[in-house]
């Protein structure tokens, strides 16, 4: 994906990126010259702060129990306590949505969203009742369309029961995705993945149990000792769940995380970039195989159960994005918040009251990418 916060669709291994990439460059939609012109046209008529055409959100809730090491997006790490669903709200997460709904306030008016994507993070971790107020926030800035609307939210094995997953759903989350990436449980702890093999089969029966119209079951593959025995093993698994959509995602190293400094692409313990490739084959020859789609790089989907917020990314829609690091495309231009918690409350209180609107002299022309200063020298990762 062209924006690594939002559609998460980057390959790492570089043999398997170039092998995907050509064979699906033809299938990519392209945004037509007069689509631009209509926007700028629909923009200077008056619009409010929003894009006529979005009608897309990403939120980002960074908060997790600890940050796994090849993870570079913005995160807030609470520790292995986070994981006890009945203890204390940490202080933090009631802070960090009332800045949330302050940067929402800086919208209003055009179209009602049809998709909703709560990412993170562990978005799993934060209370049913933080999670309605971001919803009601975006009902009265947006509007939703209820009926028809798309919204998703990621959830990790071990960070909720069925009780938690019953109150999203009675929200209006109507589609989880559940991060397992491996069955394997000494993969899980060499990722530094906080979950383990039990907590998987326990996450896996709640999902089902919560009656969502649609679930998905995220896997990734290239991981360090990883085999093609092992990864054949996890797809069985994955299959026999029964999920309604897969995603495979591979490795990438990215320059900040633990993995970086102590793997290079291509070498062991990591596949080589011909296993790499051969372990992408794999996982699209056996989820085929059991009836799923592969209807875009990494994702796979039973008939009807394409995530539609994906495939506003795949057509280069515009979408609203809000949270610490998320990147929206508005109006012509992609804008990302700084990383940093404290930076991007105060940019919420500054430059992001202005993102909304398109620029002056934008006309339609191609994207353009706004990066926050503060990010460029401070880095990747969150401060509390």
């Amino acid at each position: 994906m062209a924006n690594a916060m939002l559609a998460r669709g980057a390959l790492g291994p570089a043999a398997a990126r170039g092998l995907l990439l050509e064979g699906t460059r033809a299938l990519r939609p392209q945004r037509r010259v007069g689509d631009r012109r209509e926007l700028a046209a629909r923009a200077s008529e008056g619009c409010g702060a929003n894009d006529p055409a979005a009608r897309s959100a990403y939120v980002h809730l960074p908060f997790c129990r600890r940050k796994c090491f090849y993870c570079d997006f913005p995160v807030v790490a609470l520790g292995e306590g986070a994981t006890e669903l009945r203890a204390q709200e940490p202080e933090i997460y009631g802070r960090y949505v009332s800045t949330l709904l302050r940067e929402m306030e800086h919208y209003g008016g055009g179209g009602k969203l049809r998709t909703v994507f709560f990412g993170g993070g562990t978005p799993s971790l934060i209370p049913p009742r933080h999670l309605e107020r971001v919803l009601g926030r975006l009902d009265d800035a947006f509007g939703i369309d209820w009926g028809n609307a798309e919204i998703s939210m990621e959830c990790d094995p071990g960070t909720f029961d069925l009780q938690r997953l019953v109150e999203y759903r009675s929200l209006g989350v109507n589609r989880v995705s559940v991060g397992v990436q491996s069955f394997d449980g000494r993969l899980l702890e060499l990722c530094g993945r906080s979950h383990g093999e039990g907590d998987v089969l326990r996450a896996l029966d709640d999902v089902r149990a919560a009656g969502f119209d649609s679930w998905s079951l995220d896997l990734m593959f290239g991981l360090p000792h990883q085999t093609a025995e092992s990864w054949a093993e996890t797809l069985e698994m994955a299959v026999a769940a029964d999920p309604d959509h897969v995603s495979c995602y591979g490795l990438q190293l990215d320059d900040s995380t633990p993995f970086a400094r102590w793997y290079t692409e291509g070498e062991g313990p990591l596949p080589s970039e011909p296993l790499a490739a051969d372990l992408f084959r794999m996982a699209s020859r056996e989820l085929q195989g059991a009836g799923y789609s592969h209807y875009e790089i990494s994702n796979y989907a039973r008939e009807g159960h394409e995530c539609r917020h994906n495939l506003a990314y795949w057509r280069d829609d515009p979408f609203y994005a809000f949270g610490v690091g998320a990147t929206s495309s508005l109006h012509g231009r992609r804008v990302a918040r700084p990383k940093k918690l404290s930076r991007y409350e105060q940019w919420v209180e500054g430059e992001g009251r202005k993102v909304g609107f398109p620029p002056p002299d934008w006309s339609g022309a191609p994207l353009r990418e706004d990066e926050d200063e503060d990010e460029r020298r401070d880095g990747d990762g969150c401060e509390e």
